[in-house]
């Protein structure tokens, strides 16, 4: 085993930023060190943003995965073929095992699998919950509660991922690394998995480290610190190329959206929403962020099946639906209230997104010279604040299409009871259209409906689009050949260090 780096001061990392210099990152065979804005707290294969995590970071796999050219590959299925409208049979690839060295076969496949059916909400958004089953010819049955005709992209979830044990015995996976130490939400060691495959040894160990601070990261980097910077402001990419350094810009995927909810008073009155969606300037996020283009809809304009949503800028149109909606500046303050309570809302956001908070100032600003009193709060955990109903409107960046197909997010944004519908949002229209989206092959009509449905959740404020954001990392000559995809679902990823 390659002599690992020891992590001095550990636990002020993603307060400073500020990173020892050991005599084990001069060595050749030291790890290839990465920075990133946000590092695991726990290892829970079954709930919450983990598995995506977990992934993300080299330690777990989907059944299927997207590869650097956009195609579905896989490591463990040799075969899926659908028998019926609601039934599949996946055939598994024989002998590959978990980072133990335990076969992951049907019985282990399955097993994990009706775990995280029962256990995640996320996992079952685009075909309801699946059945698992497996068969005594070592294949596994799959049973959908709705129709699909795009499978693999479904077992391509971020939620949906192999693994064996439990929170008491410890899980295994059977991604290219294996979790060697961790400082929850500071750092992560990772070794490679001799099980994966036959270049195991060739894989360097890697780390990676949290930086709440982008300059941090960026000083950290130019230090010769760090190897990888993932990722980084426009502004700070600008420098670091300015200096000679190597900057790697990519289309994330990720969109970045405000959620309004619907479910609570002012926001239940559609002109509310809609003038606040007007009172947005996106040209002016776009010249603050340095990059990028307004969202037409909840995917990125390169998909066949982005939407063709026109989210417009105007100020006086959204101060005639404000009066519209019975509010008025009554005292002369310079704020708007009705039957004697002001206009006012809370915003919030998250940090480990650098972009959106810059995002939700820029609202603030807009709002406020509207005559709307705002408030703003940058939350660690915004998933539980949205599950709790407890905002008036988030800020929220998610890679709408990791697998390369819309019904996913769109199920869970907009259907009734989606996973991550959490506004109240409700149209039975877009809910027959996503059943219809479950019956159709791929193609131009399944994409007509899905832009259907971005086109109504926009005009009915479901969700306000903002940006359709570029990233940018910075890598050291050791990973020069380095390839970021699919936003930040696979950073270590099988190829990452090797020749």
């Amino acid at each position: 085993m390659k002599k690992r780096l020891s992590v001095l001061l550990a636990g002020a990392l993603c307060l400073t930023g500020i990173l020892p210099v050991t005599a084990a990152a001069e060595e050749a065979d030291a790890p290839v060190i990465i920075g990133v804005t946000n590092v695991i707290d726990k290892v829970d294969p079954t709930y919450g943003g983990d598995p995506w995590s977990l992934t993300a970071d080299g330690i777990s796999e989907t059944i299927f995965m997207q590869n650097a050219e956009g195609e579905l590959v896989s490591h463990i299925a040799e075969d899926l073929e659908q028998v019926d409208d609601l039934t599949w049979k996946l055939t598994l690839k024989d002998g590959v095992k978990f980072s133990d060295g335990s076969d992951c076969d049907a019985a282990a496949v399955a097993e994990s699998m009706n775990t995280v059916m029962e256990m995640n909400p996320n996992a079952s958004d685009s075909a309801g919950k699946i059945t698992f089953e497996a068969a005594e010819d070592g294949t596994v049955t799959l049973t959908t509660e709705r129709k699909t005709t795009v499978m693999k992209s479904i077992l391509c979830e971020w939620a949906n991922i192999v693994f064996k044990g439990s929170e008491e015995e410890g899980y295994v996976f059977t991604g290219p690394y294996v979790l060697d130490s961790l400082d929850p939400g500071v750092s992560v060691n990772l070794v490679p998995n001799e099980y994966y495959d036959d270049r195991a040894a060739d894989r360097p160990d890697v780390q990676l480290l949290c930086f709440k601070d982008t300059t941090a990261m960026q000083q950290a980097f130019e230090a010769g610190e760090i190897d990888m910077a993932f990722t980084v402001t426009n502004e700070i990419a600008e420098a670091l190329e300015g200096e000679g350094l190597t900057v790697k810009n990519f289309d994330a995927g990720y969109q970045y959206f405000a959620i309004p909810n619907l479910a609570k008073a002012p926001l239940d009155d559609p002109n509310v929403v809609k003038a606040i969606s007007e009172l947005i300037d996106r040209e002016a996020m776009l010249t603050v962020l340095r990059g990028g283009r307004k969202a037409t809809g909840l995917f990125a304009t390169y998909y066949s099946f982005a939407g063709e949503f026109d989210a417009k800028t105007d100020t006086d149109d959204a101060k005639a639906l404000l009066e519209e909606a019975g509010y008025a500046d009554s005292d002369g303050d310079g704020y708007l209230d009705k039957d004697g309570e002001a206009l006012e809302l809370q915003l919030l956001t998250y940090s480990y997104r650098p972009d959106l908070p810059v995002l939700m100032q820029l609202t603030a600003s807009a709002l406020d010279a509207a005559g709307i009193k705002v408030t703003t709060s940058i939350v660690d955990n915004i998933d539980e604040v949205l599950g709790n109903g407890e905002f008036d409107i988030a800020f929220y960046a998610q890679h709408t299409a990791p697998t390369g197909e819309p019904a996913y997010a769109l199920n869970m944004f907009f259907r009734t009871d989606g996973s991550k519908n959490h506004n109240g949002y409700s149209n039975e229209e877009v809910d027959a259209l996503l059943d219809q989206m479950g019956e159709l092959e791929v193609g131009a009509e399944r994409d007509d409906l899905a832009k259907q449905v971005q086109q109504i959740a926009g005009e009915e404020g479901a969700m306000i689009y903002l940006i359709d954001p570029e990233w940018h990392i910075a890598v050291s000559e050791k990973l020069a050949d380095y390839v970021p995809y699919c936003g930040d679902y696979y950073v270590v990823n099988p190829e990452l260090g090797l020749e």
